[in-house]
C-alpha cells in the first residue's frame, strides 16, 4: 500500500471514460461519509492501474470499525424514501436513516442542472422509486466490490441515463425509451444509476467550452467528501489531479432527455 495513503475499506474497479462511473464512486463517498462520525469521516481518492484500468478507494471507520462494502451498501438496501413535496416533479425526495440524504433537482438545488439527464415525463420520485426498489431487491452475495457498477437488472423505462450505454444506446435505435413506459423492459446498470444520482446532488462537473461540454477531475489523493466535491470540478495542482472532458447527448428531438458520452483525457 502507498504510505501516503490511508487504509482502504471499499475498493471499487472504475471506468473513468465512463462519467457515470465517476458520479457513482462520489455517490459511495457521499454514503460512507454520512455513516462514519464527525471528527472521523469517510475519505475517498483514485488510483490509476493499467491503463486505461482504474480504482476508487475510500477508508471509513467507526472508531476501530472498518465500513466495508457491504456496510454501506447493506442501509441503502433497506432505508426508506419519502416524497416531501408530491406536487413538485422534481423533489426533494429523502432517502432516510442512516443516511437522511435530500435529492432535490428544483432550481437552484443542487448546482447540478447542467448534467440533468431527465425531464419533461419524468418524476425524481418515480425515478428514485424504481432504482431503490431495484437494488433493494438484490441479494448482497449477487453483488460484490468487483461487480457493483456493472451489475443489471430490468427496468421498465429510462430511469436515469448517467452510464455512457444510454446515450450510445439511443443514437443507435434513433428513439428515447422515456416515452416508452410499459412498452420496452431493458437491463440498467442500477447501482450505478442510483449511485450516481446520489453522487450528483453534491459533485457537479464544470462546463467545457460549449453548453454541451462537461470537465471532471479525478483526485489521488484522499480527501472528505465536502474537499472531494471541490476537487471534482476544479484542478487544484497539489492534488495530483487527472482530468476528463465529455459531451451529454441529446436523446430526443425536443432536448428534453440527455446522456453522457464517453469522456477523453484532458
Amino acid at each position: 500500500m502507498n504510505n501516503r495513503n490511508p487504509e482502504a475499506t471499499i475498493t471499487i474497479p472504475v471506468d473513468l471514460y465512463d462519467p457515470g462511473e465517476f458520479l457513482a464512486c462520489c455517490g459511495l463517498l457521499e454514503l460512507t461519509h454520512r455513516l462514519t462520525p464527525a471528527g472521523q469521516r469517510a475519505r475517498g481518492w483514485f488510483e490509476e492501474t493499467d491503463a486505461p484500468n482504474h480504482r476508487f478507494l475510500i477508508s471509513a471507520f467507526n472508531n476501530d470499525d472498518p465500513l466495508t462494502f457491504e456496510k454501506t451498501i447493506l442501509p441503502l438496501m433497506k432505508c426508506t424514501i419519502t416524497d416531501k413535496n408530491p406536487d413538485s416533479k422534481e423533489g426533494p425526495v429523502l432517502l432516510g436513516h442512516p443516511f437522511n440524504i435530500i435529492l432535490d433537482w428544483r432550481s437552484p438545488f443542487p448546482q447540478n442542472g447542467t448534467i440533468k439527464t431527465f425531464a419533461g415525463q419524468q418524476d425524481l420520485f418515480k425515478i428514485v422509486t424504481v432504482l431503490h426498489k431495484a437494488v433493494s431487491d438484490v441479494k448482497l452475495d449477487e453483488i460484490s466490490e468487483r461487480t457493483i457498477l456493472s451489475f443489471r437488472k430490468p427496468t421498465e423505462k429510462e430511469v436515469t441515463a448517467f452510464s455512457v450505454e444510454k446515450a450510445e444506446n439511443v443514437l443507435d435505435s434513433g428513439f428515447s425509451m422515456d416515452i416508452q413506459k410499459n412498452r420496452l423492459f431493458r437491463r440498467t446498470r442500477v447501482f450505478l444509476e442510483y449511485l450516481a444520482l446520489i453522487g450528483a446532488q453534491r459533485f457537479c462537473p464544470q462546463t467545457g467550452e460549449d453548453r454541451l461540454s462537461r470537465i471532471y477531475f479525478a483526485w489521488r489523493t484522499p480527501l472528505t467528501v465536502h474537499l472531494a466535491a471541490i476537487a471534482a470540478s476544479t484542478f487544484m495542482g497539489p492534488l495530483r489531479q487527472k482530468g476528463f472532458i465529455f459531451r451529454m447527448y441529446e436523446r430526443d428531438m425536443n432536448g428534453r432527455y440527455k446522456g453522457f458520452a464517453s469522456a477523453r483525457a484532458l
